[in-house]
């Protein structure tokens, strides 16, 4: 989306976004079915016209979102529990996130977290 001319990835970005990539891979070869990007690297005003966080891990290539509306991911990311814990991923909770999830490589205290 040419976020990157403006913003250019730094090798901790890339870092980062490598380290993302791997993870969802995880989490969707096993959901088995296509997964569209709603939203991915945030920085600057990218992620302020988004209505992000000011620590939003969009900004550090952390953090993926996937388009949900049928609330089928959601419901898979909550019945393989021990898959999000392998793949390292982190979930912003569902209520924050009504027609997408939010998938995250930046830990938290808990798998499932409010923002």
């Amino acid at each position: 989306m040419g976020r990157d001319a403006e913003f250019p990835l730094t090798p901790e970005l890339e870092g980062n976004l490598a380290k993302l990539l791997a993870a969802v891979n995880i989490f969707r070869a096993a959901y088995g079915i296509p997964m569209i990007v709603s939203s991915g690297y945030r920085p600057g005003h990218f992620n302020t016209d988004a209505g992000g966080a000011g620590n939003s891990a969009h900004k550090t290539c952390e953090a993926c979102d996937f388009h949900d509306s049928d609330g089928k991911l959601k419901a898979f990311a909550k019945e393989n529990i021990p898959l999000l814990e392998q793949a390292g991923l982190y979930v912003e909770d569902f209520k924050s996130t009504p027609t997408w999830i939010h998938l995250q490589i930046r830990p938290t205290m808990y798998r499932f977290f409010k923002p």
